[in-house]
């Protein structure tokens, strides 16, 4: 079972984006053409896709990160790459540097939100959400260690539940106008009705679990992004790093209504969606949420450059790293640093249209 629902996650086209993103997206939304994927012809670049290989983050105390990350994940290990303490879950890395001070970035859960805000925004496993979030409470029953952020039901809901199971609606994702509808009907969950919530780790990267699968295991599902424009950092994906997507033109559209269940408590932008493939995971993007005045009359900031951040940059794997420099260069992409070592191979660093660092390494 565990193979299949994997299989469903990386390469089934329509059902990968329910599974990969249920968290930000639902069948509903696919319906209404907000995910760049589903039952359309995927291009890319002629590079082979990345492999997703490692998150870098700048950690006060490593050794601490790896403990919580171990007791999240148990079927993880902490080991060591390229000279980098590391976590090592369902074949991606966490990488850390030790710093002396907090690095800036880290989610702050008063604010929902990184201060200051870069485009990365959560990470995590697909699983048995329910089950999940009954072994980690079961574990720490006072919420020292594994605070789950409340999860907003609707726009009078002032408290939010621990995860989105216990939403009326389940994992359907809904706007206010929908919501409105529904008002005075009994509380749905259909049978492949997702369950996702949030925590945040030592370091303030926010982990995002979601799933309905029929096993306890974790396994890899996604890394979610802001951008202005989701659209245009798919086409930026696929032409110029090989994802796998469907490229749009014009990619800057219209931002669609706010909808629930979310951690957002004024509700979560999730129109338009981006979504491409890698050979080991998903990427998918929404719009950044403070505008408009959402994050009050100070919060409308662009998103910041990663590098120094908590999450410092992401790296991904390519098994001939000359071509992806040459394909960079006649793009017009700078590269940032390198090629250098890194272990036995090599890697450059270049970034994408938000500033987000991102690791491109050489492996055999």
């Amino acid at each position: 079972m565990r193979d299949a629902l994997r299989s469903v996650t990386l390469v089934g086209a329509a059902l990968a984006v329910v599974v990969v993103v249920a968290a930000c997206t639902s069948a509903e939304d696919v319906a209404r053409g907000d995910d760049s994927t589903a039952e359309d012809p995927t291009e890319s670049a002629s590079l082979p896709a990345p492999t997703l290989h490692h998150l870098h983050i700048n950690a006060i105390d490593p050794a601490r990160s790896l403990e919580w990350w171990q007791t999240v994940w148990p079927a993880g290990e902490v080991t060591e790459v390229a000279g980098f303490p590391a976590f090592a879950a369902d074949g991606v890395y966490h990488l850390y540097t030790q710093v002396e001070t907090p690095a800036p970035g880290a989610f702050d859960p008063a604010l929902t939100r990184a201060e200051p805000q870069s485009a990365f925004w959560t990470t995590g496993p697909s699983t048995d959400g329910l089950a999940f979030y009954e072994r980690l409470t079961a574990l720490d029953p006072t919420a020292e260690r594994f605070a789950f952020l409340p999860v907003y039901t609707g726009p009078d809901d002032d408290e939010g539940v621990p995860h989105s199971g216990l939403a009326p609606f389940g994992d359907r994702l809904l706007t206010v106008a929908e919501l409105e509808a529904l008002e005075g009907t009994p509380p749905e969950r259909g049978p492949d009705s997702q369950d996702f919530g949030y925590l945040v780790d030592p370091d303030g990267v926010l982990l995002e679990f979601n799933g309905n699968a029929e096993t306890a295991d974790l396994f890899y599902g996604h890394l979610h992004f802001w951008h202005e424009a989701p659209w245009c950092a798919v086409n930026w994906y696929i032409e110029h790093l090989g994802a796998e997507g469907m490229l749009r033109d014009p990619c800057e559209v219209e931002i669609g209504p706010v909808s629930y269940p979310t951690f957002v408590p004024a509700g979560q932008l999730r129109q338009p969606i981006g979504v491409v493939r890698l050979a080991n995971a998903g990427l998918a993007w929404y719009t950044r949420q403070c505008r408009d005045g959402r994050c009050g009359p100070d919060g409308d900031q662009p998103l910041v450059p990663s590098r120094g951040q908590v999450m410092d940059h992401v790296g991904f794997t390519y098994p001939d790293l000359d071509l992806v420099i040459a394909h960079l260069e006649a793009a017009g992409v700078p590269i940032l640093d390198g090629p250098y070592p890194f272990g036995a191979g090599r890697a450059v660093l270049i970034e994408d249209l938000d500033g987000l660092a991102l690791e491109l390494i050489e492996v055999g």
